[in-house]
């Protein structure tokens, strides 16, 4: 990945750490997802089931099942338009996890793996075959490790904007999980203190670095306003110290990468520099899985600035589906 493109930690953190969704936690990955947590769903073998999920699900249209889940701060909502397109064709589950957008949080070790596991509980307790699942930034992380813990159960991933270790794709590839999981201490502090007036005040000023069209800004911000602070800092905080990039070999589905790169130019980002970056990340995936594709008008919220343009992406794909 070219050195150009290693933004000052401080900025990165402070200015536009909503726009990547960096974040982190203790740098015991693969110990955490093997199954340890002790939230009441957390660390299952896969055999137990539960009777009620934390996240909240809408279900719309027929066809080939698809979950959706969003970013940080956000609702199921951002997929509005997104879920009009493909719920003609698709069976369309769109998540709000819990503590985001005022769906009641949780306790847990891990609130990323008690997720990940409840939704493997929900696929089978719902029947639903070899869904794909389309995750934008913090969810494209989870649809990741979801691929990666539940490769049974997974049809193919689309990760809008996001991957697999994000401190290494923003501020350095050589970044060490434990100085992430450091700074992601900091922004955990910073996050967890804020008032809803002081989220609504950086969600009108980081915004801006994040969707192109204005309009789109104010239900998002409304979104941030109602989460609750401790889940948002906790999964940045998680976000930053498990690095999914030892792990996604175990992946079996072919994986759809979209994502952007032209807000970050006067960090000197490249269109190069983040497919450099992104293929980096992937180097386990195996041989004829990944597919990335790079927009280069839209920011990070792909399916606000560019819809038509990651429709078409997602149906040439899927078309191709084994």
């Amino acid at each position: 990945m070219s050195r150009q493109f290693i933004f000052s930690p401080v900025r990165t953190c402070f200015i536009v750490m909503l726009s990547l969704l960096l974040g982190g936690r203790t740098p015991l990955y693969s110990q955490s997802f093997a199954g340890a947590g002790s939230g009441s769903n957390a660390g299952r073998s896969g055999s137990a089931v539960i009777s009620k999920p934390s996240f909240a699900v809408q279900k719309e249209g027929h066809g080939r099942p698809m979950i959706f889940i969003p970013g940080l701060y956000c609702s199921g909502e951002v997929w509005k338009e997104t879920v009009k397109h493909f719920s003609s064709h698709y069976t369309c589950y769109t998540l709000t996890l819990p503590g985001f957008a005022g769906q009641s949080a949780i306790q847990s070790d891990s609130i990323l793996v008690t997720i990940v596991h409840e939704l493997a509980d929900y696929i089978r307790q719902e029947r639903i075959d070899k869904p794909v699942i389309v995750g934008h930034s913090l969810g494209g992380y989870m649809a990741l490790a979801f691929g990666i813990y539940h490769p049974e159960l997974a049809g193919d991933l689309v990760i809008v904007s996001s991957a697999p270790f994000l401190p290494a794709l923003a501020m350095s590839p050589d970044i060490s999980v434990d100085s992430a999981g450091k700074i992601g201490l900091m922004i955990r502090k910073a996050m967890v203190a804020q008032s809803p007036a002081q989220v609504r005040q950086y969600q009108q000023y980081s915004l801006g670095t994040m969707i192109r069209d204005t309009a789109k800004m104010a239900p998002v911000i409304e979104m941030a306003v109602k989460s609750d602070p401790a889940t948002q800092g906790e999964v940045m905080y998680e976000l930053f110290s498990q690095d999914l990039r030892p792990l996604v070999g175990r992946i079996r589905s072919r994986i759809l990468a979209l994502s952007d790169w032209s807000a970050y130019k006067q960090y000197g980002a490249t269109r190069e520099s983040v497919q450099t970056g992104l293929q980096a990340q992937y180097r386990q995936i195996g041989q004829g899985l990944l597919t990335i594709r790079i927009n280069d008008l839209s920011k990070h919220f792909i399916m606000y600035d560019e819809p038509q343009w990651m429709y078409g992406q997602m149906d040439e794909f899927l078309a191709g589906a084994r």
